[in-house]
């Protein structure tokens, strides 16, 4: 846990061995847990239940949400510094800023250009409607997409993807799409209001998007809209 300390323990306190790619590099067993996830979502629209649930619960959802509660969405806070004075900035810029803040049509099309892939780390993301559709058929006892971090799963807080403004909308950065790229979670909330400057990480931008084949299971969404709650 680092809520607290002076120094991150996933981080360390050489800043020379910091990533310059992203807040924080995440652990490995993210992949895992996306890739359990994924065989969760096809052996649900397959119709085969009991294997779907094991699948999930073999995805590791605990040590996911609970990464990204204790490291991940904390990382701004130990990379930047004299934060008070960068903070009193970016909430004045931010009183001026008349561009909307998330615009959902080119939220899509940031996904889909950046082949649902977050632009930092590198981790595939999942499109939050599989997470809200599967939650609908197995119910939000088995997995619960409710806004507080301690009563929804893990999966949703460290492999839901969002698109984050490169310059900050906190400092005035525009919701357009030269501006945004695809994000998981914990490179958002760890990004925070801050520039690539203050955090000591490169451009994103300047990296070709990996393209491949990953679409954030977003090709399973018609058959799971048509399946029943269960």
């Amino acid at each position: 846990m680092c809520r607290g300390t002076e120094v991150c323990t996933v981080l360390g306190d050489d800043r020379s061995l910091w990533s310059k790619e992203c807040p924080l590099p995440l652990p490995s067993f993210f992949h895992d847990a996306l890739n359990s996830f994924k065989n969760s979502v096809i052996y649900l629209v397959d119709g085969n239940y009991q294997e779907s649930l094991r699948s999930l619960a073999e995805s590791n959802a605990d040590s996911v949400g609970s990464f990204f509660i204790e490291h991940g969405q904390q990382s701004a806070y130990f990379r930047v510094q004299n934060r008070i004075d960068v903070d009193i900035a970016n909430r004045l810029a931010k009183e001026i800023n008349e561009s909307p803040r998330l615009i959902p049509k080119i939220e899509e099309k940031v996904f889909i250009r950046d082949s649902y892939r977050c632009r930092y780390c590198g981790i595939r993301i999942i499109a939050k409607d599989v997470f809200k559709e599967f939650s609908r058929i197995v119910g939000s006892d088995i997995f619960s997409v409710q806004r507080e971090n301690s009563k929804r799963n893990g999966l949703t807080l460290g492999l839901r993807g969002v698109a984050d403004h490169v310059a900050p909308y906190a400092s005035g950065g525009t919701t357009e799409l030269d501006n945004l790229v695809t994000s998981c979670y914990s490179c958002n909330f760890g990004k925070a209001g801050y520039t690539l400057e203050q955090l000591g990480i490169d451009d994103p931008r300047l990296r070709i998007p990996i393209s491949d084949e990953w679409l954030g299971l977003t090709e399973y969404l018609p058959l799971l809209r048509k399946m029943k709650d269960k």
